[in-house]
């Protein structure tokens, strides 16, 4: 069965079922009810309806409208006179032969165990479907295209000519920048019918409204994607992004959804939290510069506090404020704790906002494990509300303050905090104002730190002696396999500074491949002792 063969089904069972309503309408007006019932000719349930003549429903509707023009004579009547002769007019309508009284209207049933008589499950249409090779599948999307007017995609039948297995999910379904009306989006059917993807990329495509709304109906039908993204690809309308949410909302398989560069209104925002409450599935949202400001994003954040299945959530460069923006991410992180990575990067969330994040961050027992806070304009005044949170953090894992003026009293302000911190294993602090001072206290925290696996410090004023610092640390540390720094000596003019320079950088890589080879052996040692057989009892 056809995407458009089950519509054209749910059609006529509702015409059926206006045909029932009218005839029923009929009878009770006439009333006849009650004798069809008694006769067991009908029934107000489910089971198949009496076909009457032409005749027989030209006299019942002729009866109808006499009971009908009687009761507004009535109705006439009565509105004529006063409220104290309302009883004469009622005594005087019930002697008027020309209109008998109504009979009584009683609904029959059947016993309790006949009522549900069966169920079935959705029509799953890759149940039936057969084995096609890729010249098939060629020629049928040719003769779609053909029939509708269009000429075939040339980017999509050389994809579709190096496929040579069909029976799995192919890799990528690939159209970055093509144009797609409505009528091509409907002969893509002829493919998405006959194969599936684990990627299907439709960034900066050329789709208006109508073509959306096929294309992703076409997609939550045949279950296309597993990842799917259309960022850039504007004018889908608001249509298009109800078809949206109902494949996000239903489609089993889609795990990432990738909306970045659109701008989401506030309409279509609900669109997409009605389609987030109810998802089971996603695991992966980026909407990336898309103006969510606002109560857009209370309307995400209030769909995100009842869905327990995204883990990850990209909401960069979206202009994010200190003012409401803040807060609606504080309830966020106090309400969900299966989101694993949260990516706020590029916005405006100032130090202020930081703190109303850090309030969120004090529920996260077991949930996020990823921070992203580059570029957000905070200050070392900011960072002694991530040191009162730092030490009772249990699940951070990732922290980027890259790109933020904390300068070397934002380190200083970190690092008791950092050294507290046990969970804590990756740290970016790139382009964050750092000189040898920060640099130091840097180094202070790797001595300490027995869990640190990549440090980044690069874009700093960081000159020999913070290198001779780092340098020295990494010989007490076994954890920090890797420590990004400037490639070239920084801020010295002497000759000998630069040679210093340069042997310190070479003495921390030797120490971070020391450090990477011993983790190495130990990951080894733990898989073989994983492999041994336990004892026999």
């Amino acid at each position: 069965m056809t995407r458009q063969e089950s519509r054209d089904a749910r059609g006529n069972a509702c015409d059926q079922k206006a045909f029932s309503v009218h005839i029923q309408r009929s009878l009770k007006a006439t009333g006849q009810f009650d004798k069809v019932v008694s006769h067991g000719q009908f029934c107000e349930t489910r089971e198949p309806v009496t076909v009457f003549s032409h005749q027989a429903t030209n006299n019942e509707m002729s009866a109808t409208e006499n009971a009908y023009e009687g009761q507004l004579q009535t109705s006439v009547l009565t509105n004529n006179v006063d409220a104290k002769d309302v009883t004469t007019v009622q005594q005087d309508t019930s002697l008027n032969n020309g209109l008998k009284a109504k009979p009584k209207k009683h609904v029959s049933f059947p016993s309790g165990g006949e009522i549900v008589s069966g169920s079935a499950e959705p029509w799953n249409p890759w149940e039936a479907a057969g084995s096609f090779t890729a010249d098939e599948i060629i020629t049928s999307y040719k003769l779609s295209c053909e029939k509708l007017g269009v000429q075939p995609i040339h980017k999509l039948l050389t994809q579709l000519q190096n496929i040579t297995e069909v029976h799995h999910r192919i890799k990528c379904l690939y159209l970055k920048g093509e144009k797609l009306d409505y009528e091509r989006c409907e002969a893509l059917e002829e493919i998405f019918k006959r194969i599936q993807f684990k990627l299907i990329n439709l960034e900066w495509v050329k789709l208006d409204e109508n073509g959306a709304s096929a294309l992703f109906d076409i997609m939550e039908y045949y279950d296309s994607a597993v990842h799917l993204n259309i960022s850039f690809t504007k004018h889908i309308g608001s249509r298009g992004w109800v078809a949206a949410a109902q494949l996000i909302r239903k489609s089993s398989s889609l795990k990432e959804f990738a909306a970045c560069g659109i701008p989401l209104t506030e309409r279509n925002a609900r669109s997409v939290a009605q389609g987030l409450k109810f998802n089971n599935h996603l695991r992966v949202l980026r909407l990336d510069n898309a103006s969510i400001s606002g109560r857009p994003l209370m309307l995400l954040v209030s769909a995100l506090n009842a869905n327990q299945m995204l883990q990850e959530l990209y909401l960069a460069d979206n202009k994010l404020n200190s003012i409401q923006d803040s807060m609606y991410l504080r309830e966020l992180l106090q309400s969900n704790c299966t989101i694993r990575l949260l990516d706020l990067k590029n916005n405006s969330i100032f130090n202020t906002g930081l703190e109303d994040i850090c309030e969120g961050l004090r529920r996260q027992k077991q949930g996020l494990k990823t921070l992203i806070l580059w570029n957000n304009r905070l200050t070392h005044k900011g960072m002694s509300h991530l040191a009162a949170i730092l030490p009772k953090l249990t699940c951070l894992e990732t922290l980027n303050l890259g790109h933020n003026p904390l300068s070397d009293e934002g380190i200083l302000r970190l690092k008791e905090a950092l050294i507290a911190n046990r969970s804590v294993v990756r740290l970016g602090l790139a382009s964050t104002a750092i000189t040898c001072e920060g640099a130091v206290a840097t180094a202070e925290f790797i001595v300490e730190s027995a869990r640190i696996l990549r440090l980044d410090l690069r874009r700093n004023r960081i000159r020999t002696g913070g290198l001779m610092a780092l340098s020295l640390a990494l010989r007490q540390n076994h954890s920090l396999v890797r420590l990004d720094l400037d490639k070239e000596p920084l801020g010295e003019t002497e000759e000998w500074l630069i040679e210093t320079q340069k042997l310190q950088l070479v003495e921390i890589l030797k120490c971070c491949k020391r450090n990477l080879l011993m983790r190495q052996t130990k990951m080894e040692e733990e898989k073989d002792e994983d492999k041994k057989p336990g004892p026999s009892f």
